[in-house]
Parts: structure tokens; sequence; C-alpha cells
């Protein structure tokens, strides 16, 4: 193969962007995740570049750029800041597309009056991440580490970066989304097979209550027929039983219309926030809508003005929605018609349907009301306009529709409620909270109940493994049973054996595989708000007091969230990014091996050799079961080999501060940072990430690596043998001094002594 010199640079330029092309490569089969590949990604550059700091800036919704990793900046000021595009450096070289290379910001006129005080020299690089003319973000490498000036090699290394990066960005977006299609595909599937028991149900009481009003009507009508000479008082008697009957009849099918559709519609919405752009571009994507409106030539044209808002709503309802108005409105459109849709915003999220013609007026009703719409004779069309009215009226939408001169115009207004958001957002949220705690410490049964606003009673809010039954009816006062008592107090409670606990004095539940429980608070500042209960571990033990700590630590980073969430430090745009990484979190845990393994025993034991405080210990507990969750993201093939190409080896450095960067969100201790950040780190300063030397390595983080050595070396690998303890002590013991801490080094030797 023969490369032109004039593009690729010097021979020495080649190999580097050669070496990043096979890295990049490796990275696209190691891993699909978004947050692993970026940090893979800017350490690539900020390595080729020789910089000390640098961030890698994604687009998302409503024209902005946030930090999706970064290097050598604030933690707490990645996470918040957010540019628009177009504004500032970032936002300037998103709107331009084009990299820029600054020698000295005080003197280029492209960026005069920019202020540049988090960085120690005036040189810097920005380069977009375009995959097929879409910009996915932004590059921005600071700080050479020798002060110079970045060069045009740099800039060039970096440009080949952000072209690559652009392939791997955009596959993992792609694969992402199929995860979510797959993930609502399920959803329908439940709510489908829930539809199906409701039906039973329906059926079921459909037989009940038509029978008697049936058997009356039918009774006196046979009475009528066989006896002709009744007299007129007789026969009015008889007829007000029909009339009555029939009333009856009528009443009872429309209550039970709306038993099937919409019974307790509270309970069986779920709630989320939904991007009315983005859900109408997939709805007439949505290949069978397409291939009706094609029968009819029928056109459909889509535009925004001035939209910001997202919106509160069961997304699955809002796409059939659509659904159903468009296919409904479009039985009475001719052949070349075209429906127009538009979305504006003022004081609500307002959609106008128009179509360029009147409707029927007999056709309007059936947006309205439901006389009729089941007679035979009436076309399934009519029925979707009702099933479109309906969910329209559950979600609280005010729907209208009009003949206006030579058209006629479908006009639907959503409220915009931030606290209808918020509370989505919560209930998400919380939803995810419990995945997590329930893969963590291996649960079957566990729920979060929340303080009511009016009544204060506890109610639950989101559950795992309890019926709906059980849900709907507990409403627990504060001071009552173990949750109210929890709610009282503000204090975790660990119940070993509920029988004889003589607090509560109650009988287990038979649903229940142990008699043991835990129960925490979940608290804004001093105040209770809610009550996380854990019940049947699905290894069938008690719960122990590393539980309790566990579940403290989690329930306390919850806590933390849902208290900024409250105090209004999320911004709206922010809801879909954290849930993003709440989502890429949970998976990791899935996959997670090591919160059941033996590092945790050894953790809590060695920082007690070394007389650590009871919340170092806690800290260093909750640590150990989740330090390497950067780890999961990773192909799983990768970590059977026993040998690695060096791009293989890069890919699998970055891991620890993939696990940061998963946690971050939730995670607002700067020592548990740290301590997973930094347990690859060697006592003499050759480890990595950062170099750190001795006691320069956050305590934690010493402690840890040697902990996770010694389990690592104790475990059989697909490559090698399992070590005996002894042969991993002495292991351990030959990397005193150079790799790991001398003191804890003898702390483990000491509590392995002792446990023998």
């Amino acid at each position: 193969m023969l490369y032109n010199t004039l593009l690729m640079g010097t021979s020495e330029l080649f190999e580097k962007k050669f070496a990043i092309l096979k890295e990049i490569s490796a990275a696209m089969v190691i891993t699909d995740n978004i947050t692993a590949i970026a940090n893979l990604m800017l350490d690539l550059a900020i390595s080729y570049t020789n910089a000390e700091k640098g961030s890698l800036m994604l687009t998302r919704e409503h024209n902005e750029l946030y930090i999706l990793a970064a290097r050598g900046i604030d933690s707490s000021l990645a996470r918040t800041y957010r540019i628009k595009i177009g504004e500032g450096i970032a936002g300037t070289v998103a709107k331009n597309r084009r990299p820029v290379l600054v020698e000295d910001i005080g003197t280029d006129k492209r960026f005069q009056g920019q202020k540049r005080d988090r960085y120690k020299t005036k040189s810097f690089i920005s380069c977009p991440i375009i995959s097929k003319n879409k910009l996915l973000g932004v590059f921005n490498i600071n700080d050479k580490m020798n002060g110079a000036i970045f060069s045009e090699d740099e800039l060039s290394l970096l440009q080949s970066i952000a072209n690559q990066a652009a392939v791997v960005l955009e596959n993992a977006f792609l694969m992402n989304q199929l995860r979510t299609k797959a993930a609502e595909l399920e959803e329908i599937n439940r709510k489908l097979v829930e539809s199906d028991v409701t039906r039973t149900e329906f059926i079921t009481r459909v037989s009940h209550e038509l029978r008697t009003p049936m058997n009356s009507i039918k009774g006196s009508i046979y009475y009528l027929q066989q006896n002709a000479k009744q007299s007129g008082k007789e026969q009015r008697e008889f007829f007000d039983i029909i009339s009555n009957e029939t009333d009856t009849l009528i009443a009872t099918v429309e209550n039970l219309l709306d038993f099937l559709r919409l019974e307790d519609e509270t309970r069986v919405f779920k709630k989320s926030i939904i991007n009315l752009v983005g859900l109408l571009n997939e709805i007439v994507n949505q290949k069978f809508l397409r291939s009706t409106l094609a029968r009819k030539n029928i056109k459909l044209d889509i535009t925004f003005s001035d939209y910001k808002s997202d919106i509160v709503g069961d997304k699955i309802r809002v796409i059939q929605f659509f659904i159903n108005l468009i296919e409904g409105i479009s039985y009475y459109l001719e052949k070349g018609d075209g429906i127009k849709i538009e979305v504006k915003e003022d004081e609500f999220v307002r959609v106008n349907l128009t179509l360029p013609r009147r409707l029927p007026e007999a056709a309007q009703p059936f947006l309205f009301d439901a006389s009729n719409v089941f007679f035979p004779d009436s076309p399934p069309e009519k029925l979707k306009l009702y099933l479109a009215r309906k969910v329209a009226e559950a979600h609280r939408w005010n729907l209208s529709a009009e003949n206006v001169d030579h058209s006629f115009v479908i006009s639907l207004a959503i409220p915009k409620n931030s606290e209808q958001k918020r509370e989505a957002f919560v209930t998400e949220a919380t939803e995810l909270f419990l995945d997590f705690i329930s893969e963590l410490l291996g649960l079957n049964i566990c729920s979060v109940m929340l303080s009511d606003e009016l009544t204060h009673e506890l109610t639950i809010k989101s559950s795992r493994g309890l019926n709906d039954e059980v849900i709907n009816r507990t409403r627990v006062k504060i001071g009552d049973s173990i949750a109210g008592w929890v709610a009282l107090e503000g204090k975790p409670l660990l119940i070993e054996d509920i029988n004889n606990d003589p607090r509560f004095g109650r009988n287990s539940i038979p649903q229940y595989n142990t008699k043991s429980l835990l129960s925490l608070p979940l608290k804004m500042g001093d105040r209770v708000i809610g009550v996380l209960n854990l019940n049947n571990k699905k290894n069938a033990e008690p719960f122990a007091v590393r539980d309790l700590h566990i579940a403290s630590m989690v329930t306390e980073r919850f806590s933390h969230f849902i208290e900024k969430l409250y105090a209004g430090e999320y911004r709206e745009g922010e809801y879909k990014q954290f849930i993003a990484s709440f989502e890429s979190l949970l998976n990791a845990e899935k996959k997670y091996h090591k919160k059941d393994s033996l590092c945790p025993e050894l953790m809590i034991r060695i920082m007690d050799r070394l007389g650590a405080g009871e919340e170092e210990k806690r800290l260093s507990l909750y640590v150990s079961v989740v330090y390497d969750l950067g780890l999961m993201l990773i192909d799983e093939d990768t970590l059977k080999k026993k040998k690695l190409l060096s791009s293989e080896v890069n890919s699998i450095k970055v891991h620890p501060t993939t696990s940061v960067s998963l946690l971050n969100h939730f995670e607002f201790s700067d020592d548990v940072k740290g301590a997973i950040l930094h347990h690859h780190e060697r006592y003499d300063g050759t480890g990595y990430p950062d170099g750190l030397k001795g006691e320069g390595i956050p305590f934690l983080a010493r402690v840890l690596s040697v902990v996770d050595a010694f389990c690592a070396m104790i475990t059989e690998k697909p490559y090698r043998k399992a070590f005996t303890k002894e042969a991993a002590l002495e292991e351990i013991k030959k990397g005193t001094g150079s790799i790991h801490d001398p003191v804890i080094v003898d702390a483990l030797e000491n509590v392995l002594r002792k446990t023998d």
C-alpha cells in the first residue's frame, strides 16, 4: 500500500496515526459503552499530544455541549459544565465544524475576550467530532506538559483521533438505541401480558354485570309476546322494566369499557420525560404507519417552532395516541392529501394537526363522545379517534378540533409542569436505584416508600417482588410498623429475626424466605422523605451488619441525589443524561462478580487492623463492592486473554476512570472517587493513571490495591490456576515498597495469619 506523504506527513507522524487507528479499532471490539469509549479516546488524545488537561464534550438536545470525559479538570465543574453551540471556544468550534490550534489566546483574534483562568498555558487545540456530516461533540486539549505551544503535528494527530472517535461513538450510539428499543419492546410485551389479564377480568365482569339486565329485558319481551291481552297498566310496567334495564345495561357497558381502558390510570401509567421532536420523528418512520399513509399517498409534514421543553407521559401510550390519531383522520382524506403537524411552545407545548379539507360533521363527535363508537357499522378509524381521545384525557391534555374555512384543525395543549417532570424523573431514578441495590445485595424483594405530601403516610413508590395488590393497599402512618418506626426515628434498622423482635412483635410473612430484614430512611437534610425496605436475599441468608453498611452508603447517595434534585441543582436537560448514566451503571453492576468475593471482608479487617475510624471503614466496604465496575464494560473475551495487545492493555487501563464516570452522577465523596481512580497506582510512582507515589496515593486506594491484587491472585482465571493464599501473600510481599505500601502489606499478613 502506498501512502501520500503530503497527506500523512512525516513517517513518525504516520506511525503515530497508524498506532491510533489500531488502538481505536481495538476499542470497537472491546466495548460499545459510550462512557468507556469517551474515556479511552480522551486518554489517547492526551497521550499523543503530551497534554495535562483535556475534555471530550458531546452534543445534547437543545443545541448544548456537555462534558462526558475529562482529565485535570475539577470533577464538579466537569459534571455541571454546559455551553451552547456557537458560544465560547468549544461552542464556536462546534458551530464552525473546523479544528483550531491556538498558540496564544491572548493574541488570537478569533477568541478575543475569552477567559481561560483554569489553564497554565495560553495554547490549546479544539477539534470537532463529526460523523456523516453530523456533529457528535468536541475534543479540547490544554496545557502541554512541558509548557510549550501545541504543534501542527499534534493538531493532525487530534484530528485523526476525532475522525476515528466519530466512527466508534456513532456505532456505540446505535448499539445504545438498539438496547433502548429492546427494553421498550420488553415493556410493551409486559403490558400486553397485563392487558391479557385485564381482558380476562373484563370478560368475567361483563358476563356477571350484563347477565341480570339482559335476562330481565329478555323475560319482559317474552312475557309481552306471550300475553297479547295485557292491560295498558301492565304493558307500561313491562316497558318501564325494559327501559330501566336498558339504561342499566348502557351504563354498565360504559363503565366496563372505562374499566377495560382506564382502570386506575395513575398506577398503570409509567410516566417518563419525553422529547416530542424525537418521538414524532420516530412515529412517522414506523413502517406500518408509512404503509397506511402510502395507500392514499398521504404525506406528513412536521415543523417545530421554538420548541425546547420536553413533556411528561407514558411513552407507549403517547405513541399510540399519535398513531391512532393520524390513522383515524387519514380515513377522511383523499389521495394526495397531506397532514401538517406543527409543534410550538408558549405557556403550553402545543401540537396542531391540520388537514387540507373539512372533516364531515358526523365524524367529529368521535373525538369527544363515545356514543355509537362500538356500533357494528362504525368504521375502525372512528374507534381509533376515540382511543386517541382517551389517552389525551388520561394525560389531562386539552384536545380540541374544528373545521376552519376549508381545513380541519386538531389542537393539543400539553401543560408544561416542572413538578410533573421532576416527579417523573424521581420515578425513573427510583426504579433504577431499586434495580441497582437489588443487584448489589442480591435481593428478590425490596421497595421504596415515599411520604405523601397531604396525609404524610408512606406509600410504595416502586418495588421489586411485590404484587399490585400489596402495592395499592399499603399505606403506613409515621410511627406504625417497621417502616413507620424508621421514618419516625430517622435511623436504619437491621432485624435479625422478626419473630423474636420485641419492638414489633409480628410473625414473618410467608412470601419472605428469611426472618431477617433491613429498613433505612431516605432523607432530605434532616427530614425523612421515605423509607427503603429490603427483604429476601436470593441466597436465603439473613442480613448482616455488612449489608447494613453497604445499603446505608448507597441510600445516602440516593438521598443526596434526591435532595439536589428538589433543590433545583439538576436542570431539566440533565435528567436524561443522569438516567443514561445510571442505566450504564446498572448494566455494569449486573455483570459485576466482586461484590460476593473475599474483597469486602478483607477490606474491613485490614482497615480495622490499621485503626481506621467507623466512617472510613464504611467507605472502604462500599468501595470494595463497586471499584471495578468499569471493567464490566470491556468485552469478556478480552479479559480472558492470557496475552493482550498493547491497544487492549490501554483500553483496560482506562477502567478506573470509567468506573468513576459511571458513579459520577451518583457519588459525592472525593475519597470514594480517589480510591477507585488510583487503586492501580504503584508505591514507587510507576503506576497509573497519574503516576502518584507513596503517601501521595490516597489511603483507601493503597489498601484497595493490596486487597485487589490478593483477591485476583487467589481467583482462578481462564489463563492460569488460582494461587494458594500463602503463595499469593508471598507474591504480594515481593512488591512491598515498589508496588504496595509496606504498612498495608504487613496488615494483610497479620489479618491472614489471624484468620488461619
